[in-house]
C-alpha cells in the first residue's frame, strides 16, 4: 500500500478540478492496440498501465482529475466494474496491485487527482436463485433484502420499496444487518487508507438509506460525490445532508427539454 495517512482532497478543493471520467476496461490496453473489441459484453482489454500511458494526453486536454471504474474484483462480465463478487481483492483484468499503486503515483505526480468510482449497494447477479456461494464476503442471503422488483413510481410514492426492492436482477444489499454494515464501513476507510485515493463517486445513492451513506462517507475520509438520477431537485438535494455532493443530474433531464 501506499500510505496509511491520507491528505484529504476538501470539497472546496474539488470545485477547482476538472474531472475525467474513463471505463478503465474501454479506455487503453497495456500495449496500446486498438484492434476493435469482438465482444462488447465481455471484457476490452483496458488497463492501469493503458491509463498511465495516456496520463499526459489527459493532463493536456486540460484535465487535472481523472474518476475511473470500480476497482474491485467482478464477475466475468463485469468489465464496467459494478458487478462486485469479491470486495477484498482488485480486479485481476485491470491490472496488479502494483498497477494500480503505479496509477496513483503517476497522477498524484502530475498533480492529478484519482476519484474511484464505489459500489455499497449491490453485487454481481447469481446464476443460481439464492446461491450467494461466490460472493465474498456477501456469501449468504441472508445478507440481502428479499426480492422485489423496484418500479419508476416508487420514487415519488415509496421510498421504502427504493431502499429495500432489487435494481434490475442485482442482489440487494441490507445495510440494516449489522456484518453487512460494518463490512462496508470498515472496507471504505481500509481501502481509502491503503492506496491514498482523492476522492470516490458512490454509485446507486437513492437505494440505501441515507443515515448509511452518512457513515460509509464519514469513514472514508474524502470527497465523496453520489449519483442520484431522479430528477427532482429537492430530492436529489437531499443526499447532501449525507455526501459532499451529487452529480448534476438537473442539467442532464434539462438538456434533454431541449433537445
Amino acid at each position: 500500500c501506499l500510505t496509511t495517512l491520507v491528505e484529504s482532497r476538501t470539497k472546496e478543493e474539488w470545485k477547482s478540478r476538472t474531472i475525467y471520467q474513463l471505463l478503465t476496461d474501454r479506455f487503453a490496453r497495456t500495449d496500446g492496440s486498438t484492434d476493435p473489441c469482438p465482444d462488447l459484453s465481455q471484457y476490452c482489454g483496458g488497463t492501469y498501465r493503458g491509463i498511465i500511458a495516456n496520463l499526459d494526453y489527459i493532463a493536456g486536454m486540460g484535465f487535472d482529475a481523472i474518476w475511473i471504474s470500480p476497482v474491485v474484483e467482478n464477475s466475468p462480465s463485469g468489465y464496467h466494474g459494478y458487478f462486485m463478487s469479491n470486495l477484498y481483492k482488485l480486479n485481476p483484468n485491470f491490472g496488479t496491485e502494483e498497477d494500480f499503486i503505479d496509477l496513483i503515483r503517476e497522477c498524484h505526480r502530475r498533480d492529478i487527482w484519482v476519484m474511484v468510482d464505489v459500489v455499497a449497494n449491490h453485487v454481481t447477479p447469481v446464476t443460481t436463485e439464492g446461491d450467494y456461494s461466490k460472493v465474498t464476503p456477501f456469501n449468504d442471503a441472508s445478507y440481502y433484502h428479499d426480492y422485489c422488483q423496484i418500479s419508476p413510481d416508487d420514487f415519488t410514492n415509496n421510498q421504502t420499496r427504493v431502499e429495500t426492492c432489487w435494481l434490475g436482477t442485482l442482489p440487494d444489499l441490507n445495510q440494516s444487518i449489522p456484518f453487512v454494515r460494518r463490512t462496508l464501513i470498515n472496507w471504505i476507510r481500509n481501502f481509502v487508507n491503503a492506496y491514498k485515493i482523492d476522492g470516490i463517486r458512490i454509485d446507486t445513492v437513492p437505494y440505501v438509506p441515507k443515515e448509511f451513506w452518512a457513515e460509509f462517507t464519514s469513514a472514508a475520509g474524502i470527497f465523496a460525490i453520489g449519483e442520484v438520477t431522479e430528477p427532482r431537485y429537492e430530492y436529489q438535494g437531499g443526499y447532501q445532508q449525507a455526501m459532499d455532493s451529487v452529480l448534476n443530474y438537473m442539467l442532464y433531464y434539462l438538456s434533454l427539454i431541449h433537445i
